[in-house]
């Protein structure tokens, strides 16, 4: 089918809301003279198809007098409360239509509306810490970049079945294109605006818009609410949570933290949802996903699922307890190079030379090469500020919250050691036999930021110009650094260095 067949086929008319919704909009009609539009909001955009029903019904009624709605609390004032909560009262239930004798397109439904309503939740909360002032508009956005999906499950169960089947075997647009002769990424902007969904929400869903912040939060918090769907072990989730760091202006490990903890947010907020959510994961252990019961016999069986590097491991890991006089001290389990992650992270960097990736992306092979190919613990990569005249911390991993060394910034033309060191391309192994001689060098400040442990540093030139800094060390416990590690961290940082200089 062609797109305009999609789009004749998906188009508007009436759309059918979980039974919880029509529940809670019940009990809230009987407070209809006092409830404010914000606490109904808040109901409906638990529901991606209320939601998309009222942005429709709002953009409908507002087109006539010039007006766009992007919003649930701006539909409701468009609407009139009162006159939407009395109209919910005929809303159909979807859990009492045709589609509830449909047990895998019931279960698929489910999924879908949990995986829209954490990457909402996601968005919104990435959003506000931004400082946006119509974080809505962001969360419901991501709502609404499922409308195809769902669309299609109530209208062409079939196809999207089927499709759901293919895109755990195939990349998502090729599967896409194979069952509907278009990927999900062409439809959606022209659907939505057929459903009059406002310029402004699909822009924040355009692809070629994705590097503008707010397109980079929403891609983002999707990206994760679907990797996470099936486990917190997806190495690509570093990729997004660099996105979302370099955005934010955060610590890596603190968009961790918070990206766990809204997903935990948002399993408790949706009970209703009869389907596990990405917050029911959190204590598992990496290994091979069990096989999904709905597969067709015809297919071949997926390839096992390689067990994930352990840079995933460390940044998916939710917080263990705070130690306590009997456990171990930090880092005495010395982590292990792992030479195939080194070669696969050289490669990576090798095949994207072509200018495809962006700094996050490159920086995400990087850390995950200096992390687990080589073992190393705490990371630092400090990049040039805009001015030219600091090294600034940009990306980190391993390094608590509280470390000074989070905080690492030092002026690019000093003469301490790291001054010296941006003079050219060059590299740094800090260790007992060197330590009397540069030890020194150092300032009392990052004397006392670094600590008594050895470590490796290295700049970063492109073309020719200092780029950055790269800090890794084992901590400063009884994990020492050794001569090979240090002849492999040069080279993953040169290749580093020309990963940077073909970024997009």
């Amino acid at each position: 089918m062609t797109l305009n067949d999609w789009l004749d086929r998906l188009k508007p008319g009436p759309l059918p809301v979980f039974a919880h919704t029509r529940e809670v909009l019940a009990q809230q009609r009987r407070r209809s003279e006092e409830i404010t539009a914000r606490e109904v909001a808040q109901s409906i955009l638990a529901d991606p198809l209320a939601t998309l029903h009222l942005i429709h019904a709002a953009n409908l009624r507002g087109s006539r007098m010039g007006s766009e709605i992007g919003t649930a609390e701006g539909g409701l004032m468009m609407l009139g409360i009162g006159r939407y909560l009395d109209d919910a009262r005929q809303f159909p239930i979807l859990e009492e239509s045709q589609f509830a004798h449909d047990g895998k397109r019931m279960a698929a439904l489910r999924a879908l509306a949990r995986r829209a309503h954490h990457a909402a939740w996601q968005a919104r909360d990435f959003a506000v810490l931004h400082s946006d002032i119509r974080a809505e508009e962001v969360q419901v956005a991501a709502l609404l970049h499922a409308a195809p999906e769902f669309l299609l499950l109530l209208r062409a169960p079939a196809e999207a079945l089927r499709m759901i089947r293919l895109r755990r075997r195939m990349p998502a647009a090729e599967a896409e294109r194979e069952v509907l002769g278009v990927s999900l990424d062409e439809l959606r902007l022209p659907l939505l605006e057929a459903w009059k969904v406002p310029d402004p929400q699909r822009a924040l869903l355009d692809p070629a818009l994705a590097d503008k912040s707010r397109q980079t939060i929403i891609k983002a918090c999707l990206n994760i609410a679907e990797r996470a769907q099936r486990g917190w072990w997806d190495e690509n989730l570093l990729a997004d949570y660099l996105a979302l760091a370099g955005i934010e202006n955060l610590p890596l490990e603190t968009v961790i933290a918070t990206a766990h903890g809204n997903a935990m947010r948002a399993e408790r907020a949706a009970l209703w949802i009869a389907a596990p959510g990405a917050g029911v994961w959190m204590p598992m252990q990496p290994g091979d996903w069990p096989p999904e019961p709905d597969d067709e016999d015809e297919m071949p069986a997926p390839a096992p699922a390689k067990p994930a590097p352990q840079a995933a491991t460390t940044v998916a890991k939710p917080a263990t307890k705070p130690a306590t006089p009997a456990e171990e001290p930090a880092h005495t389990v010395c982590p292990m190079p792992d030479k195939r992650v080194l070669r696969e992270t050289l490669e990576s960097i090798e095949g994207h030379l072509d200018g495809s990736l962006n700094l996050n992306q490159m920086s995400a092979h990087i850390l995950k090469g200096l992390h687990s190919g080589l073992g190393l613990s705490r990371i630092l990569f400090a990049m040039v500020t805009p001015d030219g005249k600091h090294v600034k911390s940009r990306f980190t991993l391993g390094i608590p919250a509280a470390d000074p060394l989070r905080h690492f910034n030092v002026d690019l033309g000093a003469r301490d050691l790291f001054g010296q060191l941006m003079g050219k391309m060059q590299g740094v192994w800090l260790n007992e036999g060197n330590r009397e001689k540069l030890w020194p060098m150092l300032l009392p400040a990052q004397q006392e930021m670094i600590g008594t442990g050895s470590f490796f540093a290295m700049s970063l030139h492109v073309a020719g110009k200092p780029y950055g800094l790269i800090y890794a060390d084992r901590g400063h416990g009884e994990c020492g650094l050794d001569p090979h590690t240090y002849t492999d961290f040069k080279m993953l940082c040169l290749q580093a260095a020309r990963g940077l200089s073909k970024l997009k």
